[in-house]
């Protein structure tokens, strides 16, 4: 495998213990095989797990190592049967460090209120330290939080509340303290260096010469059926926060129904603005967050090659591979699904519905700007109404959407 620069410089420095904070496309995976040795643990999200990404990305190395690839359900699950490992790959370590800025009360003892996949990796980590560790993410920043357990995944004896006053201030909310994160430029030009100071960071135009990549945002407006039906929810579903999620659906051209009744379908003009793109390009990758607007747009293009992915979907790799085999092609993606892939050959991306996590977003954008084949690429953003305008005004900002938060706002 012939590494970059900035992956040699790494492998060279040859650290038993770091972050691989990279941007996505920039060769984190085989970075971390190139360093690894022995018997070698890796922690991932399901999809890589059952797609056998990093057995692909071993094979491609031609290192030998005694892999073990288990899901993040997985080791929260089974952790305690597990002995130790030589080396062990926390991939997209973000989602392992669920740390928040509240306290819980065991035994009388206050401790950061975490998740139960971290809890079982500071277990894990104490009971079999291994010799090499390595964290991998392209998007640390998710909260200050996330950073403080990534920190104390690597081994960093950060006191919790020295680094909570440093990143939050209390705030009073219905007789209780709520800690809110400090936004002002000193304080994150602080994490970020305090994420620096955690392992390598770097995006690929750090370290090549990256042609311009284009995000157009294209107001779609609704159809009457759509706007007919948003009339008629706050009657249906009075609850706020369960209208924001509803408004959502419809302004996408469908309303998920419940066990007893079947889901709805409009006419959306997502669909011809789709249509379009993939008249100019001939292969378009489509994000969309429902599955039952990913049958909607499978259904409208069934004269054409349409290749689809959601949570359903057991072999990816396949579904993948015959898409970047293909001279013509609209393949749709759950828009939850964005790591994890390659599609180098898509020059045009189509939001139609966006994720409401900002990680997921980042994740998206490399699926097809890769360090292997660097192309100027069109991100269209379809937006419709206002939850899809304030789910994309929230992730302009770097943040994710709450539909709890904007339920409060209406």
């Amino acid at each position: 495998m012939k590494l970059y620069k900035h992956q040699q410089d790494i492998i060279d420095e040859n650290k038993l213990k770091t972050g691989l904070f990279l941007g996505t496309g920039s060769g984190k995976s085989a970075t971390a095989l190139m360093l690894a040795e022995g018997r070698t643990l890796v922690v991932c999200p399901k999809i890589l797990r059952d797609d056998k990404t990093w057995e692909r990305n071993l094979e491609k190395t031609s290192k030998k190592l005694d892999l073990t690839v288990v899901s993040k359900e997985d080791f929260r699950r089974d952790w305690e049967s597990y002995e130790r490992f030589d080396t062990i790959i926390l991939d997209e370590c973000h989602q392992l460090s669920g740390v928040t800025p509240t306290v819980k009360w065991v035994k009388k003892v206050a401790t950061p209120k975490a998740s139960q996949l971290f809890e079982a990796c500071i277990n894990f980590l104490e009971k079999n330290p291994p010799k090499r560790l390595y964290a991998l993410t392209a998007t640390p920043v998710r909260s200050a939080m996330c950073v403080y357990g990534i920190g104390k995944i690597l081994g960093r004896d950060w006191d919790f509340y020295k680094f909570r006053s440093v990143y939050y201030i209390p705030v009073l909310m219905n007789f209780r303290e709520i800690w809110v994160p400090k936004k002002d430029a000193a304080t994150q030009e602080r994490l970020g260096a305090c994420v620096r100071g955690l392992g390598y960071t770097g995006k690929l135009d750090d370290w090549f010469d990256v042609p311009e990549q284009t995000h157009k945002v294209i107001n779609v407006p609704l159809s009457k059926e759509q706007q007919n039906k948003l009339k008629d929810l706050p009657i249906e579903f009075p609850d706020p926060l369960v209208l924001v999620g509803k408004k959502h659906q419809v302004e996408q051209g469908v309303l998920k129904g419940n066990e007893f009744e079947e889901s709805q379908i409009f006419p959306t003009g997502k669909l011809e603005a789709i249509e379009d793109l993939y008249e100019e390009f001939g292969k378009v990758l489509v994000f969309a967050k429902y599955t039952e607007q990913i049958e909607q747009i499978k259904s409208h293009f069934k004269d054409n090659v349409v290749l689809s992915i959601t949570g359903k979907t057991e072999d990816r790799g396949t579904v993948i591979q015959k898409a970047e085999n293909s001279s013509k092609c609209i393949i749709v993606i759950q828009s939850t699904i964005s790591a994890g892939y390659e599609l180098p050959s898509f020059r045009c991306t189509v939001f139609a519905s966006e994720s409401y996590s900002i990680v997921d977003h980042e994740q998206a954008l490399g699926r097809t700007l890769r360090a292997n084949n660097l192309q100027k690429n069109l991100y269209v953003y379809l937006v419709s109404g206002e939850i899809d305008k304030a789910v994309r005004k929230a992730i302009e900002l770097k943040g994710d959407f709450s539909e709890a938060i904007y339920s409060k706002l209406i």
